[in-house]
Formats: structure tokens, sequence, C-alpha cells
């Protein structure tokens, strides 16, 4: 069983040549949760798209991210520079202490480094999301009507 695309609906704030604007609904559930101090879940977020052709300011639009992909990504951005850091600690300890100090940090900065280099040269075309306009008059969550 395959989990379907993350979706969020958002509505659009700007169309600057080929890229859009697009300001995300708060989710109902992020106003009682005690970690949206942390995530950023709470709040409005922006991010910018491509455009459609016939998208405008104001249209309310639902964004889709393919989960596998989304995943991926996240193994990537949170695991690998664990697994540097880990491996950067472990081959310098027989060292001492302040040895396996650098090479954990080493370890991390190296880590850091492969995940930019990785985002920009694979992941950065498939972490974009898909984008349809719903020409629905709908307000969404986290906005006035």
């Amino acid at each position: 069983m395959t989990a379907g695309p993350l979706q969020a609906r958002g509505r659009v704030v700007g169309v600057h040549g080929d890229v859009a604007e697009v300001r995300i609904a708060t989710e109902s559930g992020c106003h009682a949760c005690r970690a949206r101090a942390v995530c950023g879940r709470g709040s409005e977020q922006s991010l910018r798209v491509a455009a459609l052709a016939d998208m405008a300011v104001g249209d309310p639009v639902l964004l889709e991210l393919d989960q596998a992909n989304f995943s991926l990504a996240m193994a990537i951005g949170y695991l690998l520079p664990v697994v540097t850091l880990l491996l950067g600690t472990a081959l310098f300890s027989f060292a001492g202490d302040a040895a396996a100090a650098l090479g954990a940090a080493i370890g991390l900065t190296t880590g850091l480094f492969l995940v930019r280099l990785l985002h920009r040269r694979l992941l950065a075309g498939h972490l974009q999301p898909t984008v349809s306009v719903t020409r629905s008059s709908q307000s969404f969550p986290g906005e006035s009507p």
C-alpha cells in the first residue's frame, strides 16, 4: 500500500514572472500543539513555486509533494549529518577525547556539506511541489472570510 502525496492548501500572494509566492494556510492542530514554536507550522508560511499561466494574486491553490521524495530528502537531511558525525568521532577516537571532538566537528561539517551538495545536484527538482489552482471561493483555515 502506497501513501498518497502530501498536500497543503494556500493562496497566491504574488506572481513575479514564472515564480509565484504562495502563503500556506495554517493547520487547525497547530494552535494546540506545544511544539509549534520549534517546527514553524503554527505561523503563516510562504514559499515560491513555478507559476502557472493563468495564476493570479488571490487564487486558492493546492500544493502536492510526492511522499517518497519527501521521505528521501528528510533521511538525507537529518540522518546523513548524524552518520558522518559518528563516523568522524569513531575515526578520531583512538587519539583521545580532544581528537574525537575534532573528528565529530569534521564529520558534522562534512555531512552538512554533503547534504547541501546532494540537495543542489539530486533533490532540487524532486522537491518542488506540483501546483494546481482550485477555483473555489472558500476560505482556508487561518484566513478570515
